[in-house]
């Protein structure tokens, strides 16, 4: 008697994703990992490539806010404030002589590290490609124009820094691109993408996350020494993971070589940037410093500076500010270095970025840029981002109120109370998020039953990370995919 034969149905491939296999199983390798890698035929319908697209509306949302912002005719000055579109960009160009050929540092003070000059002076440059005419007769009209193109030419690049965060933390969290979502379709990226150039340093920044997390720590000094070069906070996290050299038989392995490695190619890099200014012009390349750390009082967003509209003498904040940061950074070594098991370079760059944001002198409403991606790496669960989505948020709408003059006094006294409570619910948001993460870096891990624990990322050594093997491909569209994955 004939054997009964009998056939396995398989589900059908959808087309899209036909498409989008046949797609990266041909692409370069590097290109394929940045979309996040083949799809197989079991996994979910959203690809990590999603997450420039989201990226993408953010940045058009972020553009169309700053629309009521741009001025045309010199004699109608947008209320900036009152649209909450206010932007340094162009408040620069237009104070310090941008638009008639000042360059950063040599005819003009510049109160930004040198790599952020380089990037407002080579985009100045670009401009006189696109109309802007850069000439000490020009006045006006000409000025103004030339301002328009110049923050053109700035979106444009801030853009490209967008693009180039994504694609870092689609590499810190592989096979996982939720977190580079939750980054891209943030409110943060709305409301303060064009602020400043702060994504210029926050790129660099979590670039160099990436490469410390993947073993390459040369690469991870070059993205920090940069970072460094742009905006001064990334040196603290720099500092921090010095102090996994010192754990417990941390010197028994690689760490120790591996983090002297990154620090010195960090300051390579970085001297690298600043030596020609430092020897053409040192004046102005000194200027960063002597504003920002020799005669700085509390400014805007600060701890120090609600105490002082709530009738406070502190007398000398910046004495008040540092004893902050110290304590802070010590409480900061000691968690690394009693924690359970090695907290991940993602706890530690949060926890010490979020000292200097609570100690710090200034806490400017772009500064939300430099925890976002931090915040979703080291605690990524929905209740904490919201918490400080809606803090930073609460804190965005009363700085520009309180700028254009508002009365926010709550009807008693002169002090604008709501101004003072919205940097509290700041400070507040920022603290909540780092206690969750000390939380997080002190609990034990309980014994896994059954099989052995999966591998966890390296942060200190050579080794780059390896994910825990995937399940056998069950069907012969999953076997290609997965011959396929870099």
């Amino acid at each position: 008697m004939a054997e009964k034969t009998t056939t396995r149905r398989t589900t059908p491939v959808p087309w899209d994703l036909r498409v989008y296999q046949y797609v990266t199983t041909r692409l370069p390798r590097t290109l394929t990992r940045r979309l996040g890698g083949v799809k197989g035929t079991h996994a979910g319908r959203v690809s990590a490539g999603f997450a420039y697209l989201l990226a993408a509306v953010s940045f058009l949302i972020c553009m169309i806010r700053q629309a009521p912002c741009r001025q045309s005719v010199p004699t109608d000055s947008p209320d900036r404030f009152g649209w909450m579109c206010y932007s340094d960009i162009t408040a620069l160009y237009f104070s310090r002589g941008q638009g008639t050929g000042a360059v950063p540092y040599v005819t003009m003070n510049w109160e930004y590290p040198v790599l952020t000059g380089y990037f407002a002076a080579i985009a100045n440059t670009i401009s006189q490609f696109f109309g802007a005419v850069l000439s000490p007769d020009a006045e006006g009209q000409q000025i103004l124009d030339n301002g328009n193109i110049y923050f053109a030419i700035n979106a444009v690049g801030l853009f490209l820094c967008l693009m180039w965060l994504i694609s870092s933390l689609l590499r810190v969290t592989p096979g996982s691109p939720l977190v580079a979502m939750i980054v891209a379709i943030s409110p943060a990226i709305w409301t303060t993408a064009l602020i400043n150039w702060d994504l210029l340093v926050v790129a660099l920044t979590v670039a160099g996350l990436a490469a410390w997390v993947e073993g390459r720590h040369t690469w991870a000094g070059v993205w920090w020494g940069l970072a460094i070069a742009a905006k001064f906070y990334p040196l603290v996290i720099v500092g921090a993971l010095a102090v996994l050299v010192v754990r417990r038989d941390a010197w028994r392995t690689r760490a120790l070589r591996s983090w002297v490695t990154m620090a010195l190619t960090a300051a390579a890099t970085w001297l690298l940037v600043n030596l020609p200014l430092m020897v053409s012009n040192m004046t102005g390349w000194k200027y960063f410093y002597t504003f920002n750390y020799a005669n700085r009082g509390a400014d805007l967003g600060s701890l120090w500076y609600a105490l002082n509209l709530a009738g406070l003498d502190l007398g000398h904040p910046s004495w008040w500010s540092r004893a902050v940061m110290l304590l802070g950074y010590a409480g900061l070594a000691v968690l690394i270095y009693l924690a359970p098991r090695k907290p991940s370079a993602s706890q530690i760059a949060y926890l010490a970025v979020a000292v200097m944001m609570v100690g710090n002198l200034v806490y400017s409403p772009q500064y939300v840029l430099w925890l976002l991606p931090l915040v979703v790496l080291a605690r990524p669960k929905a209740l904490d981002v919201l918490v400080f989505t809606f803090c930073e948020l609460f804190y965005f709408v009363f700085i520009w109120l309180y700028l254009r003059g508002d009365n926010l006094t709550l009807g008693f006294s002169s002090v604008p109370w709501l101004y003072v409570l919205s940097i509290i619910v700041r400070i507040t948001g920022c603290v909540w998020v780092m206690g969750r993460v000390v939380v997080d870096a002190l609990q034990v891990p309980p014994p896994l039953r059954g099989r052995a624990p999966a591998p966890v990322p390296s942060d200190t050594d050579e080794t780059p990370w390896v994910p825990a093997p995937a399940d056998p491909p069950r069907t012969r569209v999953d076997a290609q995919c997965a011959m396929a994955t870099p």
